[in-house]
């Protein structure tokens, strides 16, 4: 197969791990609590078998055309015998390099929600996922916690000792504090976990209290949306300056120098052993030519990055790089449509014609070499809440006939479309397929702060990507797109089908107050069936990621949805 030297763009993505497990958790350092079993645990790996890996058993996705995929919901694991014996203390003098690829401005969580790579080791939750094991909660913050017989009331206790990076001590009073925050700088971070109030009953008690049961709770005090940040940083700076990103974890923000690095130091004062950092310095290498990028690598210059072109993959498997390098699957690429900024979607048979128009499989062909995998449903092949649909095809003869039937013509849908500079080559592939076919795009790039705030404002009319969807939080990209004056609305059915939108809302109602997770995913499943059969949303297609890595570094062990590296688990 010839190799295309193309781009890839890489979807925005929100990194949680949320679900739903037992009715009582309590965590040593390192020991899940097995006392009780939950109700319905959640599923891993969408079924797949998730049997810890052996040496000669990894955990890797096969990224081959036409595979089979295997899906773990936890983590790319490359040496499980390296992350057993890691040394679990500080190697000092030891330095790690890795690609950030984007500048980020501002590192509070909720400021900085797509960079994973970033927040997941400055920032914890009181909770936390073994290894993103949705059936394996354990303590961290929070050494453990109870909940009432109708998950209400929740409370947790907090450890001792256990402080922010500014010195200040993370205790309940300072947990609850840093929460008000948080309510004031991202609302659905406290109202999508149906928190309604909570309160420090004592310096180690934290009580939370909800609205309805939420399946997804304890996994939701693991991750981004409510990490504390330091209540006296955040009173001192605000919710908006970077000064005040000081968190509990592993690693703390030494420095920021805007567009050149973000460097990361191993904080003296941590307090989990399993967690306990042994590089000493981390260098986030804010570098966006891509070519410069690979020359970075080949020099050792840069000892890690997430490789987001099929070009740099070749470039480096052809100039013979002799550290791990390593193809996997990235996450969905959705294409919603907005029928409120482009009244002619409004039409269903207007919306089913774009999708025979745009044949997925010449775009993988040309941006990804083939490489990537086309999905017959929004979400991707094999994760929870993904339903195979097979009207989704490519059939322009099927379109022109479509339009037809409603009295419209190609030369009829014109639009204009702001997008993103990061998926350009994405939307001049799209806009090729829909011209040959009559329907003229014009596209306008903006950069991806811009592009941020139109999405926030409905202002657009065709985006491509997921907001936040992953094998174990499933459900999370509702919250964000569903509701009127959620984050970015992408369901705009209330426009032409307001009977419709009424069944959406109700599901979703079910989804977030649902007992189990089994139930939470058939709520989940409905939705997505939903927006498929509306055509609310195009299924695109899975991308190639690929990862490559200086050997002079172990524990190499990456999240799966977004290959974000957990820098605490790395030693030499």
């Amino acid at each position: 197969m010839k190799k295309f030297r193309t781009i890839l763009c890489v979807a925005m993505a929100l990194v949680m791990v949320l679900a739903f497990t037992a009715c009582k958790a309590k965590d040593s350092t390192d020991t899940p609590d097995t006392s009780k079993t939950p109700p319905s645990a959640a599923p891993t790996s969408g079924g797949q078998d998730t049997a810890q890996p052996t040496e000669t058993q990894q955990v890797r996705p096969s990224t081959e055309p036409g595979s089979d995929m295997e899906y773990d919901s936890r983590h790319f694991i490359y040496s499980l015998s390296e992350l057993e014996n890691r040394p679990r203390k500080l190697q000092p003098g030891t330095e790690f390099v890795y690609l950030a690829g984007n500048d980020v401005p501002s590192q509070l969580p909720w400021n900085c929600a797509s960079e994973g790579w970033l927040w997941c080791n400055v920032y914890e939750g009181l909770l936390r996922t073994n290894l993103g094991d949705v059936t394996d909660i354990r303590g961290c913050v929070a050494e453990s916690w109870e909940h009432s017989e109708d998950f209400l009331t929740w409370t947790f206790k907090i450890r001792d000792g256990v402080k922010f990076h500014d010195g200040t001590d993370c205790d309940a009073p300072a947990i609850a504090k840093a929460w008000e925050f948080t309510q004031q700088a991202s609302a659905p971070y406290i109202t999508n976990q149906n928190i309604t109030s909570w309160e420090a009953t004592d310096d180690k008690t934290l009580v939370v209290h909800l609205s309805a049961p939420c399946p997804y709770f304890e996994q939701a005090m693991s991750n981004n949306p409510l990490m504390p940040v330091s209540p006296t940083a955040l009173e001192l700076y605000g919710i908006g300056d970077n000064r005040a990103a000081i968190g509990t974890g592993p690693y703390k923000i030494e420095s920021y120098t805007s567009g050149v690095e973000i460097v990361l130091k191993a904080f003296p004062d941590y307090y989990l052993e399993d967690k306990m950092p042994a590089i000493e310095t981390i260098r986030y290498a804010i570098v966006a030519d891509q070519n410069t990028q690979v020359m970075a690598i080949l020099n050792g210059d840069i000892d890690c990055a997430r490789l987001s072109t099929v070009e740099q993959y070749y470039t480096l498997q052809d100039q013979g790089y002799d550290g791990i390098l390593e193809k996997t699957i990235g996450g969905a690429n959705p294409f919603w449509l907005n029928p409120k900024w482009v009244p002619i979607f409004q039409t269903r048979e207007v919306r089913v014609a774009l999708d025979r128009f745009i044949d997925m499989n010449a775009i993988n062909d040309l941006i990804c070499d083939g490489m990537g995998i086309v999905d017959d449903s929004i979400w991707p092949t094999g994760t929870p809440s993904a339903v195979p649909y097979d009207q989704y095809y490519y059939d322009p003869d099927e379109g022109m006939e479509l339009l037809a039937s409603v009295g419209v013509a190609p030369s009829d849908i014109k639009f204009h479309a702001p997008i993103p500079d990061f998926a350009k080559q994405d939307f001049e592939a799209v806009q090729d397929q829909l011209g040959k076919a009559g329907v003229e795009i014009s596209l306008e790039v903006i950069e991806a702060e811009a592009n941020f705030t139109l999405l926030r404002n409905g202002d657009w009319s065709l985006q491509v990507g997921s907001t936040g969807y992953s094998s174990t939080g499933p459900y999370i990209p509702w919250g964000y797109i569903l509701k009127e004056g959620c984050m970015i609305r992408q369901c705009w059915q209330e426009y032409y089908n307001p009977e419709l939108y009424a069944l959406m809302l109700d599901e979703y109602d079910k989804m977030v107050t649902a007992s189990t997770w089994d139930q939470m995913i058939e709520h989940c499943k409905q939705l997505t069936t939903y927006v498929q059969e509306d055509f609310g949303a195009l299924a695109g297609y899975q991308k190639p990621g690929f990862v490559a890595c200086s050997k002079e570094y172990k524990g190499l062990v990456l999240t799966t949805d977004n290959l974000f590296i957990q820098m605490y688990l790395l030693y030499t």
